[in-house]
């Protein structure tokens, strides 16, 4: 797979996901890392970094992993409910670094693949520069055939 070419799709496809500056700084085989600069527009009304910014990193990221673990010619992942957890105010940069070992994402893809749709559940977190670990989350991406008309956006 040719992940420098993914990059796009993960940062333009969405236009408030492009809006946000988000940085795709790392995609290989079932590893990703994903940063936002924080910046004022990623601020709240009392100068931490703004709920939804921290949502859109994680959920991003999460679809990322997916994408990079099982390619884009089969299968796309769509959110389907996602519980946030804030656990430190966030007022540096943020960093999502998403990785599945190959055992586990076989696993996880199994009963997917016997329906041809189904959930796939992930937890994951996000650090400021400083390594703290700022919020963490539980995202259950709906896994369905990708659609046609959608294969020309994601390549």
């Amino acid at each position: 797979m040719d992940y420098m070419s993914l990059r796009s799709s993960f940062t333009d496809t969405i236009p408030w996901v492009k809006m946000s500056d988000i940085s795709v700084d790392l995609l290989e085989e079932r590893h990703v890392r994903l940063s936002i600069p924080v910046k004022e527009k990623h601020l709240n009304h009392v100068g931490i970094v703004y709920a939804g910014t921290q949502f859109m990193l994680m959920e991003i990221s999460g679809a990322a992993l997916f994408v990079c673990t099982y390619g884009i010619e089969q299968f796309v992942p769509i959110n389907k409910g996602m519980s946030i957890r804030y656990l430190k105010p966030a007022v540096d940069d943020l960093i999502c670094d998403l990785s599945i070992n190959k055992e586990e994402a076989m696993t996880k893809i199994k009963p997917i693949e016997e329906k041809g749709k189904g959930d796939w559940v992930l937890d994951m977190s996000i650090s400021d520069t400083s390594g703290n670990i700022v919020s963490s989350s539980t995202c259950n991406y709906y896994i369905i055939p990708i659609p046609k008309d959608l294969m020309p956006k994601m390549a």
